[in-house]
């Protein structure tokens, strides 16, 4: 567990030029940080919802956890650049500095919409950024094991909505 003077760093962002739908979190918490992975801690219910709403099968392997998330054109990144965040919890976050989300959705102009994983997150986001951002936005319930009172099944259907976005063929 990191002490509350442990600045975290988040990864660099997981995007290519056919990507058209973006996914924020706030930041890696620090299992997925030790991991190097998007996501990377076992409880997170990312990597079950994201196989059930594409249709895919979930898997182990971070390799093609991202090959998956490619392949429809899903990218990752975080409200934060960095903060200081003793343990896992949002709530415990302090001394933000906020990615270049505007930068980034300006570079990735197939980009047709934002999903933000958690209030927490979304928070930031309309902190930092109302008004920057001319695509839609959206938040969705957390994935965090903290969100524990929505069942999986239940964010597998709102997550849901990024459907639209990705499959649809004229842009929203």
């Amino acid at each position: 567990m990191s002490n509350s003077n442990t600045l975290c760093r988040s990864f660099k962002p997981f995007v290519d030029r056919r990507s058209r739908v973006l996914i924020l979190g706030s930041m890696p918490g620090p299992e997925a940080l030790r991991k190097r992975q998007y996501y990377g801690f076992t409880g997170n219910h990312f990597w079950t919802i994201l196989p059930a709403l594409l249709g895919e099968k979930k898997t182990a392997d971070y390799r093609k956890k991202l090959a998956m998330l490619r392949r429809h054109r899903v990218a990752l990144w975080d409200v934060l650049e960095s903060c200081t965040r003793p343990g896992a919890l949002d709530s415990s976050i302090r001394d933000l500095t906020p990615n270049k989300i505007p930068d980034l959705v300006r570079r990735y102009p197939n980009i047709r919409a934002i999903f933000i994983n958690g209030q927490f997150a979304h928070k930031i986001f309309l902190k930092k950024f109302a008004g920057e951002i001319t695509v839609p936005v959206a938040v969705l319930p957390s994935t965090s094991p903290a969100n524990a009172a929505m069942p999986v099944a239940e964010k597998v259907r709102r997550w849901g909505a990024l459907r639209k976005f990705l499959y649809n063929t004229a842009p929203s």
